[in-house]
């Protein structure tokens, strides 16, 4: 297991900000020691080409990161992702660790699995963060997501899915953090507020048939599990919702022998998703 603490490289940057160009500074102490990461990173979002970088690399001021800088110091995030590391390995114990990244970017996924150097690893983007409060239950999502690519690369390897794929994946990640932290209000695990997760529900069915109409297809990937449609009157993320309940509902009719089939390796954690559905599966304030 590994940590890598970027963002320290990050600050160093910063406190050495004004002994020259950003750009060539930046490069220097943040984007070569940490080259193989910020190239699979960059590749898998493909949110900025070098250009684009360059200019917000010099439109950075100090100061906006002085609050990320005191939670680090404060909440000391490294101790949290180490012991939420161990909490999964007690689920689902892996061939090979995920390394996790800590560092800062621009806009960047607040949690995200990235290959780096073949391997699955978890990227958590800090600037996102007003407090690392959800940070557990971040890391232990991504933790399922390693593990799908490890023991499944065949199924689950690529970004590109369809939203079938899609479905499965987020649900399995899903209902993995239920089964470490049962406690935690449901709604914390889709990654929800309280009043769209209120919202999921009264309009349950209406999500369900739109997902089942479409599921051979990629287009709606980016809608459910991303910024939403506003003109079709689609909330931002709510694919995770329909993801829990349609794996959920799948589980307690099929049981869980054809997943274990399906997914080998996950039997720790598809009994005890059984266990607790019981038979059932609906979505739990």
């Amino acid at each position: 297991m590994s940590i890598e603490l970027l963002y320290l490289d990050f600050f160093r940057f910063l406190d050495h900000f004004k002994e020259g160009d950003p750009w060539l500074l930046y490069q220097r102490l943040y984007l070569r020691p940490h080259r193989n990461f910020f190239a699979a990173y960059w590749e898998t979002f493909k949110h900025f080409d070098e250009a684009q970088i360059a200019s917000r690399v010099r439109q950075i001021k100090k100061e906006d990161y002085a609050h990320l800088r005191s939670l680090i110091n404060v909440e000391d995030p490294a101790g949290k992702v180490e012991e939420t590391l161990e909490q999964c390995r007690s689920v689902l114990q892996l061939p090979v660790q995920p390394p996790v990244y800590l560092f800062v970017g621009f806009f960047s996924a607040d949690g995200a699995t990235v290959e780096v150097n073949g391997r699955p690893s978890i990227a958590l983007g800090l600037e996102r963060f007003k407090d690392f409060k959800h940070l557990p239950l971040l890391v232990a999502h991504e933790y399922c997501h390693c593990a799908q690519r490890l023991l499944q690369r065949g199924l689950f390897a690529g970004t590109e899915r369809t939203l079938l794929l899609s479905v499965i994946a987020e649900g399995l990640a899903v209902l993995f953090t239920e089964s470490l932290y049962p406690r935690t209000p449901l709604h914390r695990h889709l990654f929800l507020s309280r009043e769209r997760f209120q919202w999921c529900k009264e309009n349950r069915e209406t999500l369900l048939d739109l997902v089942a109409a479409d599921l051979a297809s990629a287009k709606l990937v980016p809608i459910l599990f991303g910024e939403g449609d506003p003109n079709a009157g689609i909330p931002p993320r709510v694919g995770y919702f329909v993801a829990r309940e349609m794996l959920g509902h799948c589980l307690s009719h099929h049981g869980v022998e054809e997943f274990r089939r399906l997914f080998p390796g996950f039997e720790q954690l598809l009994g005890k998703i059984i266990k607790k559905y019981g038979g059932h599966a609906q979505a739990e304030d």
